[in-house]
């Protein structure tokens, strides 16, 4: 059983969280807090295996709680709930405090059993991941700094890589590891990115202007018929596939396509959908990167992408909050290199 503790302001929010959950069978709810502060004071005395945190509350809000949360000895997985886009915006301030997810809380009055469970599913995932493998950015934002690109750019007018586009796939744990690699990618980069994070409705504007905000790349959603432009990073947008198609007039060869096609994996957008579509048309001039999550997808996209020339970086296990998805793409054979988290930019920037 895992033992929940559940933080909202609302009684009947936290009766509804735990009627959910119990019924799942998996969880056992050994407390309830009704705001930050006691949430604290309830996490020390339960130890608990999950944390379901709610953002706005009285007296002390999830924010402060869950950085005090994760300055403690026993660190536990957070996942704050939100149930509103402007929550969803602050959400991305629980994960720079060490969240490991940010998730909607589910409708009773609207929601299948199969939302249900998906939503209890999620949490088990969460529950198993490793918290203290999350990187806490509290000084997010853009620089100002001129980066050796942008000097180069200007004495040479182009860079000339051998790489065209790079795409990069996430998960559970995602946001904070793909924040960080933009990051560490720095001022303009010479390549467009492309990007499928495992996402919600009302998350996926949050995320991209989060990234917008605290990286120096210009980030905006996915849109039919976009030509990718270096400096730029383009995100796939909530329940649907973002893939690559080919483009003879566009410098990296391909534009973006947006599409409903079933899930794969149980997952829309996936990241298989980008790499396999990717991988034909960039071949040798492909470089995908695998980051945390759970389950398998990407794997059979790095592997495409091997098999068509390019390359591939996963991330490993010691820097991953849940190492599903780098490890499949490791069994399959399927990763060029395999690297921490904070090596990544690095080594991409030596290569291209």
């Amino acid at each position: 059983m895992i033992k929940t503790l559940i933080v909202d302001d609302s009684a009947i929010v936290r009766a509804m969280l735990k009627q959910v959950m119990e019924s799942d069978g998996n969880f056992e709810v050994v407390g309830s807090a009704v705001n930050g502060e006691n949430a604290i004071e309830q996490k020390r005395a339960l130890s608990p295996d999950l944390i379901v945190m709610d953002i706005n509350m009285p007296v002390m809000d999830g924010i402060e709680a869950t950085k005090i949360i994760m300055q403690d000895s026993g660190k536990v997985p957070v996942v704050v709930a939100f149930t509103t886009e402007d929550e969803a915006k602050v959400g991305y301030k629980c994960l720079e405090a060490g969240a490991v997810e940010i998730i909607k809380k589910p409708n009773l009055a609207s929601m299948t059993v199969a939302d249900l469970k998906q939503f209890c599913e999620r949490l088990k995932q969460i529950s198993k991941s490793n918290p203290t493998k999350i990187k806490i950015n509290r000084h997010a934002h853009k620089s100002n700094a001129v980066s050796p690109f942008s000097l180069a750019a200007k004495k040479n007018n182009a860079i000339k890589s051998k790489y065209s586009l790079l795409v990069v796939g996430a998960s559970t744990g995602g946001p904070i590891a793909v924040q960080t690699l933009l990051q560490g990618l720095g001022k303009n980069f010479p390549i467009p990115v492309l990007i499928t994070q495992h996402i919600d409705l009302m998350f996926d504007q949050q995320f991209a202007s989060w990234l917008d905000s605290t990286t120096d790349f210009t980030v905006e959603l996915g849109q039919e018929g976009i030509i990718p432009e270096p400096g730029h990073a383009y995100v796939a947008p909530a329940e649907t596939h973002m893939i690559a198609v080919e483009n003879n007039d566009s410098p990296c060869s391909c534009s973006i396509s947006i599409n409903h096609d079933p899930p794969l994996h149980y997952l829309r957008p996936a990241v298989d959908k980008l790499f396999c579509s990717a991988a034909p048309i960039l071949k040798e001039k492909l470089l995908g990167v695998l980051l945390t999550g759970m389950g398998r997808d990407g794997a059979d996209g790095c592997k495409r992408i091997i098999d068509s020339g390019g390359k591939t970086i996963c991330q490993n296990q010691d820097t991953c909050v849940i190492f599903g998805m780098p490890r499949a793409a490791i069994e399959l054979n399927a990763a060029s290199h395999i690297l921490p988290l904070e090596e990544m930019a690095s080594f991409i920037k030596s290569i291209i």
